[in-house]
């Protein structure tokens, strides 16, 4: 049964005002992170509907078990995780993992005391060379990104693995995907444990060889792309996640280029823009305009087909061409980017951002 023209115009308003909400968001916050032995445990009770049932759903005990070792739990392991690859003690680990930010500005600041020093391959492009080689060498990211996966099957941190792949497993024509910016693996691992052909990209070949160890030691099949030395195959995948990934991006339109023609035809990206203030410490977030981003995004090639929730939206990949195409792209310029797009922007975005502001604490996330 068809729905009623009052049920498109409800189901239409509601996408409005999720999209509002996702595009006002406030901006993420920088710190150290939470120790969840240091809080009660979370009560579902106090969570949204939406939180809860993914926090109890089948997919959230199997990014649990991605984070275990054995009977250990996930805490014990994460830590042993990190402790034995990078030869420390798991006191040291936990005291990393909580305060990454300062050690990963640390490593920034080296790289660029190695530029300005005329360290070979630095001095050529300095604010491009300088971000690839902190991509290429820090460490600090693997802390962050897997005590950051803990948060998450805690209910302390957005489940943005589980929300990506339910959503996917009931959408996407194939089985085939691609997590780029694959970090230390979850999700990827998520991915390939539910059935997927895995693979795992990024740029910062010091995460990319973690991920491997971390799935390896797990028996789990993926194949892995360093960023720094491949590209993307063309038309070989269903699905691909970018989470907490395109912020780190210079070129937008680029990258959503490449990403499109990884895709094969009507397949789906899901990913967040994970926009920061700017400060010493959000270096690395390169995108000041979600917006914009979105719009390159489109223009790239991909179509908005849903937003999940948390930040995250879902595009997929369009097959048009000619004035369609030029129809397409021309409205996502008048309501992302145009002047008068920006106008009203500025006039309804600190609403937009209160009622946002305000879901997420009801939330109870972090």
């Amino acid at each position: 049964m068809s729905p009623s023209p009052a049920g498109l115009i409800r189901r239409a308003l509601k996408r409005k005002v999720r999209y509002a909400l996702d595009a006002a968001a406030p901006a993420g916050e920088s710190g150290t992170h939470l120790d969840p032995a240091e809080l009660p445990p979370v009560d579902p009770s106090t969570l949204s509907p939406k939180h809860a049932a993914l926090l109890a759903s089948p997919e959230m005990a199997m990014f649990r078990d991605c984070l275990r070792q054995g009977t250990d739990s996930i805490r014990s392991s994460v830590l042993a995780e990190l402790a034995r690859y990078h030869e420390i003690s798991e006191d040291e680990a936990l005291k990393r993992c909580l305060h990454w930010e300062e050690i990963s500005l640390q490593e920034w600041r080296e790289v660029e005391d190695r530029a300005e020093d005329g360290v070979a391959g630095l001095d050529d492009r300095p604010d491009d060379a300088v971000r690839i080689a902190f991509y290429r060498t820090m460490q600090s990211w693997s802390y962050d990104l897997l005590w950051w996966a803990y948060l998450q099957a805690e209910g302390h941190a957005d489940p943005a693995s589980v929300i990506a792949l339910r959503w996917l497993q009931q959408r996407a024509p194939g089985r085939s995907s691609l997590d780029f910016g694959a970090g230390v693996g979850v999700t990827g691992q998520l991915f390939a444990r539910s059935g997927w052909n895995s693979s795992l990209a990024d740029l910062s070949s010091t995460l990319l060889a973690f991920a491997r160890f971390r799935l390896e030691r797990r028996n789990v099949l993926a194949t892995y792309i360093d960023l720094g030395k491949q590209t993307l195959p063309a038309g070989a995948y269903d699905a691909i996640t970018a989470i907490d990934t395109l912020a780190h991006v210079p070129d937008m339109y680029e990258t959503g280029r490449q990403l499109c023609e990884s895709l094969r035809v009507g397949g789906y990206l899901i990913a967040n823009i994970d926009i920061r203030e700017p400060a010493d410490i959000t270096v690395w977030h390169l995108q000041d305009d979600e917006l914009r981003a979105r719009y390159d995004l489109v223009r790239a090639g991909f179509r908005l087909v849903d937003h999940l929730g948390y930040s995250l939206v879902a595009y997929q990949r369009t097959d048009l061409a000619g004035f369609a195409e030029f129809r397409r792209v021309s409205w996502a310029w008048l309501t992302h980017v145009s002047p008068f797009r920006t106008v009203g922007r500025a006039l309804t975005r600190p609403l937009w951002r209160a009622i946002a502001k305000r879901r997420r604490n009801a939330s109870g996330t972090a």
